[in-house]
Order: C-alpha cells, then sequence, then structure tokens
C-alpha cells in the first residue's frame, strides 16, 4: 500500500511542477542564495521581456517589490526564509501522515514572505501614489505662479509628506549647495522615486528649463495622478466583494475539517486517515494555494501605462 501512495504522490508532484514550468534547475538555482543573474537575465529585464521560469518569475518579482521599499539588500534572507519555511511545510505534512500536502505546505510556507512583501510593497506604493499626487499639484501651481521651480519646492515643503519630503529637500539641498545645473539636479530627483508619472513630470520640468511654454502641459501630467486615483478606488471596489467571497469560502472549507470531527467523527477519520481522503485534503489545499495567489496578484496597484 506504501509504494500505492508513494507512486500517486510522485505522480502529484510531477504534474504540479509540469503545470507550474518548473524544472530541477530552477530548484538548483533557488538554493544557490549568492548566486547572480546572468548577463542575458539582465538584458530579458531591461527590455521587459518575461523571466523563463516559475521561480525566475517569483525571484525578479520579490527583487523588485525590495528595490521599490529600499529593502533590496535582505533578497538573500528572504530566500533563506522561503528554504526554511517549505521544510517547516513539509515536515508538517509528514507530521499529519499525508505526503500528498507535502509539496502544498511547502509551496504555502514558502510564498508566505512573498505575500507578505507584496502587501507590505502595496500598501508603500498606495500611500507613495497619494503624496506624490499632492506634492508635484502644489508645486506645480507655485511653479506655474512663480516661473521658478526652487522658490516652488521650498514653498510648500512644509505640507509634503514623508517619504516624497525627504527626496524634495534633497533636491533643494543639491540645487543651492552641490550642483547649480537645474537638469542635473531635476533628474536626480526623477530617479529617487519609482514611478512613472513622476518620471513624466520631471521630464516635462527638464523641457521647461529650455522652453517655458512647456510649462502649461505640467498641469496635464498632474491630472493623470488624479485618473490613477479614480481607477484604483474603482478598482478596489469592484474586486474588494469578491475577495471577501472567496476568503470567505476558503474559510468554510477549511473549517469543515474539524467541523466533521464534532459532527460525525467517523467521516473525519475516513477524511484524515484514508488515501482518498488524503488526496482530497490535498486538491483542498491546492486550491486554497491557488485561489489566494491569485487574489494577492490582483490585489497590487495599478500604474498609469503598465
Amino acid at each position: 500500500m506504501q509504494w500505492i501512495q508513494l507512486a500517486i504522490f510522485l505522480l502529484l508532484v510531477s504534474g504540479l511542477l509540469t503545470s507550474f514550468n518548473v524544472r530541477f534547475n530552477d530548484f538548483l538555482h533557488v538554493l544557490a542564495i549568492s548566486g547572480k543573474s546572468t548577463l542575458q537575465d539582465d538584458v530579458d529585464v531591461l527590455l521587459g521581456k518575461p523571466a523563463k521560469g516559475f521561480f525566475n518569475r517569483e525571484t525578479l518579482e520579490v527583487e523588485q517589490l525590495l528595490k521599490a521599499t529600499g529593502r533590496e539588500g535582505r533578497f538573500a534572507m528572504v530566500k533563506r526564509i522561503s528554504i526554511l519555511l517549505f521544510a517547516l511545510g513539509a515536515v508538517l505534512a509528514l507530521l499529519m501522515d499525508n505526503p500528498f500536502l507535502i509539496p502544498i505546505l511547502g509551496a504555502g510556507f514558502a510564498f508566505a514572505p512573498v505575500w507578505y512583501l507584496r502587501s507590505t510593497a502595496a500598501a508603500y506604493k498606495k500611500h507613495l501614489n497619494e503624496e506624490l499626487e499632492t506634492a508635484i499639484s502644489v508645486i506645480t501651481t507655485s511653479y506655474l505662479r512663480s516661473g521658478d521651480l526652487l522658490k516652488a519646492v521650498k514653498e510648500n515643503i512644509p505640507y509634503l509628506n514623508p517619504p516624497v519630503k525627504a527626496h524634495f529637500e534633497a533636491f533643494i539641498t543639491e540645487s543651492e549647495m552641490l550642483n547649480a545645473n537645474m537638469i542635473s539636479t531635476i533628474n536626480t530627483l526623477k530617479l529617487k522615486v519609482p514611478n512613472r508619472v513622476f518620471h513624466e513630470w520631471c521630464n516635462t520640468l527638464i523641457q521647461c528649463q529650455s522652453d517655458r511654454s512647456m510649462k502649461n502641459t505640467l498641469t496635464f501630467t498632474v491630472q493623470k495622478f488624479s485618473d490613477q486615483r479614480i481607477i484604483q478606488s474603482e478598482l478596489e471596489a469592484i474586486i474588494n466583494e469578491p475577495k471577501k467571497e472567496a476568503f470567505t469560502m476558503m474559510f468554510l472549507v477549511a473549517g469543515n475539517i474539524p467541523l466533521l470531527y464534532v459532527l460525525n467523527h467517523s467521516w473525519f477519520e475516513t477524511l484524515m486517515f484514508s488515501t482518498p481522503g488524503k488526496i482530497t485534503l490535498a486538491v483542498c489545499a491546492a486550491i486554497i494555494l491557488f485561489s489566494f495567489t491569485r487574489i494577492m496578484q490582483l490585489s497590487k496597484p495599478i500604474e498609469y501605462g503598465a
């Protein structure tokens, strides 16, 4: 009987790896904590090509999330934690005497740090977009009135909030003490904030240094932030209800297991200790894991032009 369970387990793992386009070399890539990407990988990222392989895509996304939140130095630690959590999930499945749950619980535990990073990065980006909208709106208004960018930034510094305020304070310091070239200081400011609309605003400011008539186009860039905020609010209103229903269904599926112990103990034993019951638990866990992963992917903030 044991060899039948082992054969079914191997077939299940093979099917999951095939469906996600995961190869054995991908595991070696994950275990190589200190390994660096190849030149071809860097070129593909610059050209906007999707990474090949499931683990490569996830690794690239984690790197981008950490870079966006200023924590790129923690990438190796996140990979180590994911590997340890995968082992913890596998041990938990073995303690439950259910080998079919090993890849499911292992993957679920391993993706926990990625889900946490996604949630924190989404909150950070949303806050950053709100502060950028306020900052470039008030600065643009002052700049259109005075025609002096440095003066416009100084006037509105008290009304700005972190993390945007620190970048504009550095812009003032660089302009007054380090670099008199306004185009260079605007480029430095642009590279500090990972936002496409803000980059467009900075590019327009650079054009304004040589062509004052370009100032009137700044208001159109500011309007893009407002459009993005409105679309984000509408999207959240559309997604929130299905998200609640999905989480409710996940809770009901998981909650039925201890409920069976109270209502019908023989059914509970069949579900937990028989081979068909173990396979059923593994299938349910896989569906919950897939659903939760999709929800996390759909919960990230939208970006203009993405």
